[in-house]
């Protein structure tokens, strides 16, 4: 809609229009006091790039809808060019749109732009209309709580919201800017630059309403819980290896972390070590204390001597088991299955294990799966000549067959990759590359019932380097992030992509049931 120009409009030059509201913006004394005029338009489609460069918006505010595309299309026209003069403001369609103001489906600036109140007041006096949309924001310094060194100098950010908005857009907005997920984040009011409450991420409330007031700074907080790296010792990295894969294992986790005492000395120790490490804000610990009891419960790891993790492994949960069920989440039994070559008579055992020790090829190999490792674990194989065996039937000793099945699977199944191969003179270290599942490991073509067997895998210890001279690395999920993935290298805690986690270093793997899994298979 266009108007016929009066003689006051006529006299006055598109130029001289934007000079003089330009002027009344930089001038403007009243910063936080703004009106929204409507910008939707298709004439321009480039005009939020071009808002980001003009000098006409205070402060790059944004806040007038299709007339304000129209009017800057007016001013911008190029000596003796024509366009036409825009009609009267009309704002009615950002009513509508606002997310503060009514429907929350559209970002703010993608609706409106915001106009100091002189450059309002010129505006509607020159073309008239309406009706005013006044916004009244909130400013707000935001200082990150990981960015604490000592340094009373650290940085802060700017945060600007309608006084109107909600505590719960003001922890949208800090999310997105600090690139921190909502699950993890804590605003706390840091009025004066001292801790206050902290603000409820699922509030309604408006940011007035919830005692914050223009020019104030707020806190945020991130929790890095399960983000503590180990302290190496002298030579422990596989203990600190075994011992963040155990930290992330869930129904470990959840015991050890409750309110409750725990009995006896290693259990204790190992208990106030999980506490420790999954405290917020904590960057490392260090287990000294943990040592001295797994040493005393376990004397072959005393000292500072390279040792296996999967011995330790074994060792910590042999030791927790005295005091605590909860190791049984890794205990399963395989069938072990006796046959005759005569005369086909079966006498079957049930052996418990808390892991399961899968053979790699000794010859050079490239690389071979995790389950084609598991299908030379169960094959059958003929008994040695030295270990023969009386069948009950033909009352005669015979050279059986031996074969394995999986019985009963675990909650949490662990599989040790056997890559140290010892001989009478020697340690060999064997680097074959083992594809393994991370998401779905599905076992159900192993037992016998056909039951739905899947497990995903959740954390890796990790073995570099050769004998003598490795050394030991976990790998780890995040327990309340599926997506998250943290390598522990002792003391350094870093984020690693998944499509690292399967490597030739590859050692202990951890895995857990998935949800709606049949375990009990007996």
């Amino acid at each position: 809609m266009t108007i016929p120009p009066t003689n006051e409009n006529a006299s006055r030059l598109p130029h001289e229009e934007q000079r003089i509201v330009s002027e009344l913006s930089t001038n403007s004394n009243e910063p936080d006091s703004f009106f929204a005029v409507s910008k939707m338009s298709s004439l321009l489609p480039n005009l939020d790039s071009r808002l980001e460069t003009t000098t006409l918006l205070f402060d790059s505010t944004l806040c007038i809808c299709r007339w304000y595309a129209s009017w800057r299309k007016f001013v911008n026209t190029p000596p003796g060019a024509a366009a036409p003069r825009p009609g009267p403001i009309d704002n009615s369609d950002i009513i509508e749109t606002d997310p503060y103001l009514g429907r929350p489906s559209l970002a703010k600036e993608k609706a409106y732009v915001l106009v100091t109140q002189l450059v309002w007041k010129t505006l509607l006096e020159w073309y008239s209309g309406g009706p005013p949309i006044p916004r009244t924001f909130i400013y707000l310094y935001l200082s990150d709580s990981r960015d604490d060194d000592g340094d009373d100098h650290n940085e802060v950010s700017d945060i600007r919201l309608p006084k109107e908005a909600s505590v719960r857009e003001l922890y949208d907005m800090v999310c997105a800017k600090t690139v921190v997920s909502l699950e993890k984040a804590h605003i706390r009011d840091y009025y004066d630059m001292r801790k206050g409450q902290f603000l409820d991420p699922l509030s309604n409330k408006s940011l007035e309403e919830s005692g914050l007031v223009t020019n104030q700074d707020i806190l945020l907080e991130v929790d890095e819980r399960g983000l503590a790296g180990l302290v190496n010792l002298g030579n422990t990295c596989y203990m600190n290896s075994a011992v963040q894969c155990l930290a992330h294992t869930p129904p470990i986790h959840e015991y050890f972390l409750r309110d409750h005492t725990h009995q006896g000395e290693l259990s204790k120790a190992f208990g106030k070590l999980l506490t420790e490490l999954w405290s917020s804000g904590t960057n490392y610990v260090v287990p000294r204390v943990f040592k001295t009891k797994v040493d005393k419960a376990a004397p072959q790891f005393t000292g500072h001597y390279q040792h296996d993790s999967h011995e330790l492994l074994v060792a910590l949960l042999t030791g927790l088991h005295q005091d605590s069920d909860i190791v049984n989440v890794f205990q399963g039994q395989c069938k072990s299955s006796l046959v005759c070559p005569v005369c086909g008579e079966t006498a079957n055992t049930y052996e418990p294990f808390t892991s399961l020790s899968l053979p790699l090829p000794s010859t050079p190999t490239w690389s071979i799966s995790l389950l084609s490792c598991l299908d030379e674990y169960l094959a059958q194989e003929p008994l040695g000549p030295d270990n023969m065996w009386l069948c009950p039937q033909c009352k005669e000793q015979r050279q059986a067959n031996k074969k394995l099945d999986l019985w009963k699977l675990p909650e949490i199944l662990v599989f040790q990759l056997k890559r140290f191969k010892t001989s009478k003179y020697f340690v060999k270290k064997i680097d074959t590359f083992v594809d393994f599942p991370v998401d779905e490991l599905d076992l159900s073509k192993y037992v016998e019932k056909g039951e739905s067997c899947l497990y995903e895998l959740y954390a890796v210890s990790n073995h570099d380097g050769g004998i003598g001279l490795g050394h030991y690395t976990a790998y780890a999920k995040m327990i309340d992030d599926d997506n998250e993935w943290y390598c522990y290298d002792d003391s350094l805690v870093s984020p690693v992509h998944e499509s690292e986690i399967v490597s030739s270093a590859a050692y202990l793997l951890f895995y857990r049931k998935r949800v709606g899994s049949d375990m009990d298979l007996s």
